[in-house]
């Protein structure tokens, strides 16, 4: 294809620069403008984000190192959009010459990926973009083959025939297909056929950093988080960016009781997560709800803001409180309280504390509302609710007292 004439290769018809450097979308924008092809650019991850959901893209340019959230962990993510139009995206990955080694391993395993080193010359990047169609459609075909197989079996729950269907069409497949075969076993929870897969191939190709993951991942489900760990950390040795595995990873670390472990863990995997301002908070849950209250703490002090953690809790218990769930929203409040047990906006936590006790309406629980409400006004004397509040409760505990 390098031969081939520039005139004479087929171009997209529209493409997205993600670049935080808005000199590299604007240098191709008019060149390929000449060849018909039209180019939008995204220099924030907002903007790119919104750019892609929002249009349909047969090639996006991404820079490799792009912040706050690296070119690999977007292309994960869009992988992963609804529309099979969107996760058969060509990317052509944007990288200068001194990093490209970092991301080699995770470039190779997560496949159909094209390579453009920067500073890039116009012939460069129509032939890239040309061999990307090339790409986009072998993905596309593959992405609607497995549709089309595990529409089936979700209908008609015929592993077998499932199966057979794939293993007929394994010689022009490829790995492709062999993957397809593990996710189907995978899915139907078969994991005994798709450790079968797994092993087979690995037999032959132990280094497959693909095949680690999936062992590691079936050996998680098979509750075996020792071994799961191992084959987990030899892929994240030499692909490091995996969104997916440093999530099972840390749920490893987690189960074999090593906190340490999880946190280093979630540390890497938080800046993989830049577009989701849950993914911290689901983070400290997590902890929190294997019993690691100290490093939920630690972790959460070095990654929010203290009044983002009490909007967060506060904003959760509410939800809670609502739905009916007392119990559940008191945890959330007492989980907030922990972090900075005397940080001023705790009123607010503090306050609603007072309102989920009232509501379990014993003794005791009032008696928790009213010491609640007295930490409350200390934190902010001119809340005139939580005064008046108090006030309630105190005649609700005298008329208890007097009547017991």
């Amino acid at each position: 294809m390098a031969d081939q004439p520039l005139n004479q290769l087929k171009l997209p018809n529209k493409i997205l620069v993600v670049d935080d450097d808005p000199s590299v979308a604007q240098a191709i924008i008019e060149p390929l403008g000449r060849h018909a092809v039209k180019t939008d650019k995204a220099t924030t991850l907002d903007t790119a984000l919104y750019w892609f959901n929002t249009n349909r893209y047969d090639a996006v340019l991404l820079e490799i190192e792009f912040e706050p959230m690296p070119g690999l962990a977007l292309v994960q993510k869009w992988r992963q959009h609804e529309i099979i139009d969107r996760r058969s995206t060509a990317f052509i990955m944007l990288a200068g010459n001194k990093n490209i080694d970092n991301f080699q391993g995770t470039f190779r395993e997560l496949g159909h990926l094209e390579l453009l080193v920067k500073p890039f010359s116009m012939p460069q990047l129509m032939t890239q973009l040309s061999r990307a169609l090339i790409t986009q459609g072998r993905l596309k075909a593959v992405l609607e083959s497995q549709a089309k197989v595990m529409s089936y079996f979700d209908k008609t729950g015929d592993l077998s025939k499932a199966a057979d269907y794939i293993k007929s069409r394994l010689h022009e497949m490829g790995p492709a297909g062999y993957n397809m075969l593990y996710d189907l076993y995978e899915k139907a929870g078969n994991y005994t056929e798709a450790m079968g897969v797994v092993d087979g191939l690995l037999a032959k190709d132990p280094k497959n950093i693909a095949l680690l993951n999936n062992k590691g991942r079936l050996l998680m489900k098979l509750g075996n988080f020792a071994e799961a760990k191992m084959y987990m950390e030899r892929a994240d040795a030499v692909a490091p960016y995996n969104i997916q595995r440093l999530t099972d990873l840390s749920d490893a670390f987690l189960n074999l009781k090593d906190p340490d472990g999880a946190v280093k863990t979630l540390d890497k995997l938080l800046p993989l997560k830049a577009d989701e301002p849950g993914a911290k908070f689901e983070m400290f849950d997590k902890l929190y709800n294997f019993g690691f209250d100290e490093h939920a703490i630690k972790f959460g002090k070095e990654h929010a803001q203290p009044v983002e953690i009490v909007r967060h809790y506060n904003n959760k218990g509410v939800l809670l409180s609502k739905d009916g769930n007392t119990e559940k929203a008191l945890t959330e409040y007492q989980r907030a309280l922990r972090f900075y047990p005397k940080f001023r906006e705790n009123y607010r936590i503090l306050y609603n504390v007072a309102l989920a006790n009232i509501g379990l309406k014993t003794r005791d629980s009032l008696r928790i509302a009213q010491q609640s409400l007295v930490k409350c006004i200390e934190l902010a004397p001119d809340f005139e609710k939580a005064k008046t509040l108090l006030k309630t409760v105190e005649e609700s505990l005298n008329k208890s007292k007097k009547a017991g």
